[in-house]
């Protein structure tokens, strides 16, 4: 195991290869600049890293690891209401729900800012569909949505959430808000500023299309008017919230 120095050294030129690398691009970054950015020799970077690939693949495997530990820390779904509950605990196991899922992808988008230019840089990779950097995304992927996928099986057999394939909702749940996350950091957005939305319309969507519809306030039949049902949605979720 390295000593606590060895490790602070080996993060001060993991720092400073994202530095280089995020300036000059991958391709132009040169062990020498990494070298002189950290203030230590190039035979003190070839001590922690076998070369400048090797390197990426840490910071790759810094933002992954970081993501997989907080999906494994997510509090989990909220237990459905027995048959015999009244309509106010259903209610309130719905509205739990909601504030569950918003903590999760919350967690999510403060796991990325923590280590924002690893994870901007990794983003941009991908366009070139660097080997690194969609290994990272992959390994991401596979370990989220297996636990969203448990999670959903677990509450469609509770009769929280209707019967679904649980893989196929799991990916598009977590694809959708991986492609925004990686949109804004392609163009150096503020996760901050979409993090709200996200919530509030990822909530939204599972509480009306996936809740099972015996546990929720009866859906208002869609008009003729498509603005006007959607406004009849917003006004139920309103309604539950309070």
């Amino acid at each position: 195991m390295p000593s606590p120095r060895a490790q602070t050294r080996r993060e001060a030129i993991l720092e400073a290869a994202l530095a280089v690398i995020s300036r000059e691009g991958f391709h132009r970054a040169s062990v020498a600049e990494i070298a002189g950015r950290a203030h230590v020799s190039r035979a003190t970077v070839y001590q922690h890293f076998a070369d400048k690939r090797d390197i990426l693949r840490a910071l790759a495997d810094r933002v992954a690891r970081r993501i997989i530990d907080t999906a494994d820390q997510w509090p989990p779904l909220p237990a459905a209401p027995n048959a015999a509950a009244p309509p106010s605990s259903a209610a309130s196991t719905d509205q739990q729900l909601r504030v569950v899922i918003g903590m999760r992808i919350s967690q999510i988008l403060e796991a990325i800012s923590a280590d924002r230019d690893a994870a901007r840089l990794i983003a941009r990779l991908t366009r070139d569909h660097d080997e690194v950097a969609d290994d990272a995304l992959r390994r991401i992927d596979d370990h989220v949505v297996s636990i969203l996928t448990t999670d959903i099986q677990e509450a469609s057999g509770s009769g929280l959430l209707r019967s679904c394939h649980a893989r196929t909702i799991a990916g598009f749940l977590f694809g959708g808000i991986r492609r925004l996350v990686m949109d804004a950091l392609d163009r150096d957005e503020p996760l901050e500023l979409d993090a709200e939305t996200v919530v509030r319309e990822v909530g939204t969507f599972v509480f009306f299309g996936m809740a099972d519809r015996q546990l929720v306030v009866r859906a208002p039949r869609p008009p003729s008017s498509p603005a006007s049902y959607r406004r009849g949605v917003e006004g139920e979720a309103r309604q539950l919230e309070t």
